[in-house]
């Protein structure tokens, strides 16, 4: 039912837009033949509407055609007859008809990749079609001196169908193409995403572990203790142990599904740091947080690096991004820097928001550390975006992290200056 519906409002649409496209016409013979734009948009639909059977719909356009012709002289000239109207215009119901018939023996719809092809076809159709539309109108056909005119308008309207395809074609490919560079952009961001996690999750598998034997030996340890009763501390130990170690097997299981992943989308590891500012610029350009905010970012470099590990890179920038942006209330600057220091690479993150306080310099890095929370729902936030910064930056690249701050009036110039041997990137 779906499917004829749609099938039906394609045919009304076709039937209006020729017509109403039909209304912009030469008479070149001195007759009620008429040369039109609407063969140009009927052939365009018939080609891209290709669920649609060529000669039904060209029949029920012909009579659609014929009719609105017949009803707009009549409304001109009442006097005329209904039979006179029917002489004028029912012509246009073959020339329809047989146009339609050409196209669909032609199998124009399959010509598109020969275009010269298409456009011999599409001219020989709609010349014949003409021409016998004229045989039909047969009171004026003494006054006809010759086929060129009508092949002449036919290959015009035909270059002209074949040239839209083309641009409709062009535009849908750059429409494809800016859509797979955005998906593309962030399958990067969701990698490096992924990556970053996956540093911190075996960090905390390490962490785990130790607690593991701490609780064990714990237990052991009551358990000599109380050698001659039966301890609950002893038994409250052991059950820990186990809770942990039932939370190492759900990380180990966790980490092998990621990294299931991880390998398939390697391919793009190495990236040049102008690509990198690239896909985060475009990234943040759309992101309603900075288009509320007024924030202004600019990114900057004065060589372009080949990074090795474009996914950890990119995992500190955009911490350090986010920061910046949670940092600044209404409007504001951000400034993403970076170059070569004799043997190191150097990242800086500026930002102008509300800075940081000097009690808290020392542990903005630990985990759970925040000072931001929703508005909304009252909940303060996590607190691990620095953490993932200073453990890549530290134990991934074994570069150093800096941090400085100064307060002017109300507004904090906040700048983290990442320092990693080139060797490392």
């Amino acid at each position: 039912m779906k499917e004829m519906n749609s099938t039906i409002k394609k045919i009304i649409l076709i039937c209006f837009v020729t017509t109403f496209m039909g209304q912009i016409y030469l008479n070149p013979f001195n007759s009620e033949f008429r040369f039109s734009l609407s063969v140009v948009a009927f052939s365009l639909f018939l080609y891209f509407y290709k669920d649609l059977n060529i000669i039904t719909v060209s029949f029920i356009t012909g009579i659609f055609v014929f009719a609105f012709r017949m009803l707009m002289q009549f409304l001109q000239a009442p006097e005329l007859q209904i039979l006179e109207l029917v002489h004028i215009h029912y012509p246009a119901i073959g020339y329809y008809i047989f146009f339609g018939i050409f196209l669909r023996i032609s199998n124009f719809r399959g010509l598109h990749d020969k275009k010269y092809m298409f456009i011999v076809m599409v001219t020989l159709s709609d010349g014949f079609a003409n021409i016998i539309e004229l045989l039909i109108r047969m009171d004026n056909i003494e006054k006809f001196t010759g086929f060129s005119v009508i092949f002449f308008v036919a290959f015009l309207r035909s270059f002209i169908t074949i040239l839209v395809i083309e641009v409709i074609n062009y535009y849908e490919m750059l429409l494809m193409k800016e859509q797979h560079e955005e998906r593309y952009k962030q399958l990067i961001l969701l990698t490096s995403n992924l990556k970053s996690e996956m540093f911190f999750i075996k960090k905390s598998m390490d962490d785990i572990e130790n607690a593991m034997e701490k609780s064990y030996q714990l237990y052991y340890n009551l358990k000599d203790c109380n050698k001659d009763q039966d301890d609950q501390l002893s038994f409250a130990a052991l059950s820990l142990s186990k809770d942990i170690h039932e939370i190492k097997k759900d990380y180990l299981r966790l980490t092998a599904g990621l990294e299931k992943i991880l390998p398939e989308i390697e391919t793009h590891d190495n990236m040049q740091i102008k690509d990198i500012f690239n896909i985060l610029k475009s990234s943040y350009e759309k992101n309603p947080t900075v288009i509320d905010k007024n924030i202004q970012m600019d990114f900057n470099y004065t060589e372009d690096f080949m990074i090795k590990h474009a996914y950890q890179m990119i995992s500190i920038i955009n911490n350090l991004l986010i920061n910046s942006i949670e940092a600044i209330d209404d409007h504001g600057r951000i400034l993403v820097n970076c170059r070569k220091i004799h043997e190191d690479f150097q990242l800086k993150v500026i930002d102008n928001g509300i800075g940081i306080k000097s009690e808290d310099m020392n542990i903005i890095f630990e985990p759970g550390f925040t000072t931001k929370f929703d508005e909304d729902t009252g909940k303060m936030n996590s607190g691990i975006g620095l953490t993932h910064v200073a453990h890549l930056v530290h134990n991934y690249f074994k570069g150093s992290i800096h941090v400085d701050t100064v307060q002017a009036m109300d507004e904090g110039t906040t700048v983290f200056i990442i320092k990693i041997p080139l060797m490392n990137i």
